[in-house]
């Protein structure tokens, strides 16, 4: 019916033009029940965006991690680049905006990530199964992010529909999208999917440690939550520069202070939209919702996070 359009967008980054490159990509169309259309590259089983070169990808397992680095994960729209701001300043020791976008390891050339000083802070959308085989051998800490994956999907939606993405310009209605993003079908083949690889690498690396970065925890009490990330990173514990920092990553304030550094399309900032909790109430019908939870129920029942995002939780 309506086939993903093939125009495509320039897309920026801080403020440099950022070159697509397709090259040795494995495309593959993935159609909503209406018809509507999108393209993903298929790498590893896995569904992820072409805008992430090959040759980049390729590299991201062996690449060679040091014992202080810090690797924030989770899936898209889940908060990475807010726990990353975050982190940033408190291993530099002051509220200050990081003057870069953050080091994601499947845009970011290898051999740039291993020129940053140490400690390094390197971020990825990646499973963990995925991740660089050092995270592991090194016992690097690892900070994972969780959001409610209904929030989730709208955001993943919000960022796609109706722009000239390298994936194609989406058309379909939130509902299409949603059955890709409960069957799987959409970037790193979806939200649970991406938890279960989680749970199960931590399961087989107890020894790794890691903590776990919660959305909604950190909206409610943003102080605490840069306190936990202090705590986490081995800090000595500054109260006042916690609270710095949480007053300066404030969601509308970050929006502004990050704009030169944003990934844009088009000269349009496509990284940061509402960051609220809770907008899927506004989009989410009752068959919608039946159908998401009927699938959470099948594919997250026994997890070690199933009772974060239970229907009678939020």
């Amino acid at each position: 019916m309506a086939e993903a359009k093939c125009e495509e967008g320039t897309v920026t980054i801080d403020e440099q033009k950022f070159d697509m490159d397709f090259t040795g990509q494995h495309i593959v169309t993935v159609t909503d029940r209406s018809g509507h259309s999108m393209k993903y590259q298929l790498f590893r089983g896995v569904h992820l965006i072409p805008m992430y070169k090959i040759e980049i990808l390729q590299q991201i397992q062996s690449f060679r991690m040091r014992p202080d680095d810090i690797y924030i994960t989770g899936f898209p729209r889940t908060g990475t680049n807010w726990t990353f701001e975050m982190t940033s300043m408190l291993l530099n020791g002051k509220a200050e905006t990081i003057q870069r976008a953050k080091d994601l390891m499947e845009l970011t050339p290898p051999v740039e990530l291993a020129q940053r000083p140490s400690p390094r802070v390197i971020n990825a959308h990646t499973k963990m199964s995925h991740s660089p085989d050092d995270v592991a051998t090194l016992k690097c800490k690892v900070i994972f992010t969780l959001r409610d994956p209904k929030d989730a999907a709208l955001s993943l939606y919000k960022l796609i529909h109706d722009r000239p993405m390298p994936y194609g310009r989406y058309q379909g209605s939130f509902g299409d999208y949603l059955h890709l993003y409960l069957d799987g079908k959409v970037e790193n083949n979806g939200i649970f999917e991406h938890w279960r690889d989680a749970e199960d690498f931590f399961s087989n690396h107890p020894d790794i440690p890691v903590h776990f970065q919660c959305y909604e925890d950190a909206m409610k009490d943003p102080v605490r939550a840069v306190q936990a990330l202090s705590d986490f990173l081995g800090l000595q514990r500054d109260d006042d520069l916690c609270r710095a920092i949480a007053e300066k990553c404030v969601f509308s304030r970050m929006k502004i202070d990050k704009e030169p550094f944003a990934i844009k399309l088009d000269g349009e900032n496509i990284l940061y939209r509402k960051g609220i909790v809770g907008d899927w109430k506004n989009y989410y019908t009752k068959q919608m919702l039946e159908d998401y939870y009927r699938v959470y129920e099948e594919r997250m029942a026994g997890s070690r996070f199933y009772n974060l995002y239970t229907r009678r939780k939020y």
